[in-house]
């Protein structure tokens, strides 16, 4: 190092100094060296001085960092850049250095001030881990959310919000809040409900608020907002979105169901207000339900459990500091399986499909809950899951049906009466009727029949649905039953000037399953194609074989079965033509129950039909392994 004025002074300041400093001639030879850059690099002062810099620094920008200043080396300038420098033992260490140029005697130096950047590098990538972490938990939540700022800002909005709102991409990048709300308003039927729910936040900015969208689609969404804090402080607002369409619709093919009830037997106006009590008693368990949030690895440990899913399971903090938690410890044995099975799915496509499962509580019952799960952004190994309980749903479901099947017990007994009664009044026994009450007896006795026939579907759908429908499994003779479905119809077809014929069909015989139930399915399917058949057609039902399986098929040349309604023919309650003037009669179930009895009989059923044509409803039974029978 040159001879410089007062250079014990400035060699004491030196080496005392905070930051990390060496002095490089301008061929980068270390001329001097303080103590906090020998503790850094972890090496002695006199092994130091004299070597190239270049057997510290370890990171390739440096070289250009340092062509460039040569290049141009000029005094008083002073730049920063990070990079690292390498310890006595091979260790390569993140450094931020700042680089000024000095002169003595026409000599140029370069004195470098580093500080060690390990910490800050470290909160930097805990912070980039959160945010990432805090980002997927966003995205794989069911919910739209959206937040601001309390300037009015755009600070975050998922992707699940763009989809529901319909949101053009000019608008998302425009972050503009109050464009975003004019768009949704556009959107809605009761946009005014929102225009109150706005106008009461700009009033009370700290106000919680809950109203329920309709959408000009005919959706309909919960619209929730809530303040955002930040230590007490008001920092901005939170919008979350719930889609709640599936449950409206559930609610509406209730009461489309038991308003076809309330026109025949208006005396039973009691029923309905019990229906409404138990639909506004489902609506408040499926409202009340709260959603649990975990994270894990690929092991099954779980890393983070929010505290609605402790809640939810019977914890408490106690428990997850003194144990580490494993996801199949609360995992009955039975859904073990279908848990390795989603962690499978999770590596092939990043998320899963909900799925049911039941988890143990700590006293030890089974909860119902629904899952979802989604790898965490950025990471192969972990994942965030989402748990819906639906302890009180299982409840309200039980409810439902206990409800349906007293309800349908109750109205057979009336109901029977009133057949007998308007039975024997029609035959003439309590005396000779003028024409017009003999018409309005018929009448009645119609609609009579009408209704028993509607309650006796609606309770074989709840059997179906509840599991209480016995099956048996047996083998039978699939062309024989197909014979007496023939004579026993033949009355009702007859009465719609239609006729039935079995065409040619398989000399294989025998299936297995319950003939009972067969013979339901063909009655109607039959009394279906005799209804849409035109007078003096032929229905016929052709018999055919495959490996495995017997298959019917019904054919009729009725008007065909329009495209708008073919994706819900099997749903319950289903008719082409939905008015209360329809031609035909039915209650909308028959297809339903006997799409449910032909699948627990393990086989399949479907249609095909072309408008103006006809169409051709079939059904495919397995095989039996009995010796076949033929004719």
């Amino acid at each position: 190092m040159p001879n410089l004025p007062d250079q014990a002074l400035f060699s004491y300041i030196f080496q005392q100094a905070n930051e990390a400093c060496i002095v490089v001639s301008q061929d980068l030879i270390i001329q001097d060296i303080n103590r906090k850059a020998c503790q850094l690099i972890s090496s002695g002062r006199d092994s130091l001085l004299g070597i190239s810099l270049t057997s510290i620094e370890c990171a390739l920008q440096d070289i250009f960092f340092w062509d460039e200043l040569n290049a141009n080396p000029h005094l008083h300038i002073s730049k920063v850049i990070e990079s690292e420098w390498l310890t006595h033992n091979g260790t390569a260490i993140p450094i931020e250095k700042r680089v000024e140029g000095f002169q003595v005697e026409n000599t140029q130096y370069w004195i470098i001030f580093a500080q060690d950047i390990r910490e800050r590098n470290r909160i930097a990538q805990e912070q980039l881990s959160l945010s990432s972490q805090l980002q997927s938990s966003l995205e794989a939540t069911a919910e739209g959310i959206m937040s601001i700022d309390q300037h009015g800002k755009l600070v975050n909005i998922n992707r699940r919000l763009i989809e529901m709102w319909q949101l053009p991409e000019d608008l998302i990048v425009s972050g503009n809040p109050d464009a975003i709300m004019l768009h949704l308003q556009n959107s809605l039927d009761n946009a005014d409900f929102l225009q109150k729910a706005l106008s009461d936040i700009n009033q009370d900015p700290e106000i919680e608020t809950e109203i329920t969208l309709q959408f000009k689609d005919g959706r309909y969404c919960v619209f929730n907002t809530k303040p955002e804090y930040l230590r007490d402080r008001l920092i901005g607002r939170v919008y979350s979105l719930r889609d709640i369409t599936a449950m409206k619709k559930v609610e509406q093919d209730l009461v489309n169901a038991l308003s076809l009830a309330e026109q025949a037997v208006q005396e039973k106006t009691f029923m309905l207000d019990a229906l409404k009590m138990s639909e506004s008693r489902l609506r408040r368990l499926i409202n009340s339900s709260l959603i649990g949030i975990c994270q894990g690895d690929m092991k099954g440990q779980l890393t983070l459990i929010n505290d609605a899913l402790v809640q939810l399971m019977g914890l408490t903090k106690a428990d997850l500091i003194q144990y580490r938690l494993d996801w199949l410890t609360f995992t009955p044995i039975e859904f073990q399986q279908t848990h390795q099975t989603a962690l499978q799915e999770l590596k092939t496509k990043g998320q899963t499909a909900p799925f049911y499962a039941e988890l143990i509580h700590k006293r030890g019952h089974n909860i119902p809950v629904m899952v979802g799960l989604a790898q965490l952004e950025g990471s192969e190994f972990e994942w965030v899951g989402f748990i819906l309980d639906l302890t009180e749903q299982k409840k309200a479901d039980r409810l439902k049906s206990e409800f349906i099947s007293v309800v349908s017990h109750e109205l057979r007994t009336p109901i029977t009466s009133i057949r007998g009664a308007m039975s024997i009044l029609e035959q003439g026994v309590a005396g000779e009727l003028t024409p017009k009450a003999l018409e309005l007896v018929a009448i009645a006795h119609r609609n009579s029949k009408r209704l028993a026939l509607l309650v006796n579907d609606i309770l074989d759908m709840e059997k179906l649905l509840s599991g209480k429908m016995q099956f048996k499994s047996e083998s039978f003779d699939l062309i024989q039953l197909a014979q007496q479905a023939i004579d026993t119809n033949a009355t009702y077809a007859s009465a719609l000037q239609v006729s039935y014929q079995l065409a040619a069909h398989t000399r294989i015989h025998m299936v297995i399953g319950d003939a009972e139930r067969t013979m339901q399915v063909f009655a109607n399917l039959m009394s279906n194609a005799a209804k849409f058949s035109p007078k003096g057609e032929v229905v016929t039902i052709e018999i055919s074989a495959t490996q495995q399986h017997l298959r019917v098929e019904v054919k009729d040349k009725g008007p065909g079965i329009p495209a708008e309604f073919r994706n819900r023919i099997f749903s319950k309650f289903a008719q082409a033509d939905g008015t209360n003037t329809r031609q035909q009669g039915g209650t909308g179930l028959g297809l339903a129950i006997s799409k449910t009895i032909i699948e627990k009989m393990s086989g399949e059923i479907g249609f095909d039909s072309e408008v103006g044509k006809g169409s051709t409803f079939w059904f495919s039974l397995p095989r039996s392994h009995h010796t076949e029978s033929s004719v």
